[in-house]
């Protein structure tokens, strides 16, 4: 049953998705989604003191922040694989969801685009990371 009322982000997570097997990137801490429409300037001399755009490409970006964990096994997806997915350009499957049934399921390929690790004094050390969709976006609903 699909989730009511206003959504806990706790439950939103990101997962990468190696044959069909979801694989939530470890220890997260935040994840965020992006979808931008450019538009394209089609503005002449009949369209008297207006602008006139049409409709251009679509991008989309996802975004993570985890804690560092040396060996994510036990938790996911480790920050030393999406780092090695980064140095490799694999392209890879990504989905955003809640994973309850009814609720959003975002999915698609992207490529990791950005990996940082921050490692403060006293205080527990996070790694975040920025993707960049390739392609269609699947936007669909969890089923199983």
């Amino acid at each position: 049953m699909a989730t009511t009322g206003l959504v806990n982000g706790t439950l939103v997570s990101l997962y990468k998705d190696v044959s069909g097997v979801l694989t939530k990137f470890a220890n997260g801490t935040s994840a965020d989604f992006s979808i931008t429409k450019d538009t394209i300037d089609a503005t002449n001399k009949d369209g008297g003191a207006y602008k006139e755009f049409l409709v251009g490409l679509t991008s989309w970006t996802m975004n993570f922040e985890g804690l560092y964990e040396e060996d994510g096994s036990v938790t996911g997806q480790s920050p030393k694989e999406v780092l090695a997915d980064l140095m490799t350009g694999a392209l890879i499957t990504v989905v955003m969801t809640s994973n309850v049934v009814g609720d959003l399921k975002l999915s698609g390929s992207a490529l990791l685009t950005n990996f940082a690790w921050n490692a403060p004094v006293n205080d527990v050390s996070t790694f975040t990371c920025s993707l960049q969709g390739s392609g269609t976006l699947t936007v669909a609903v969890v089923t199983v």
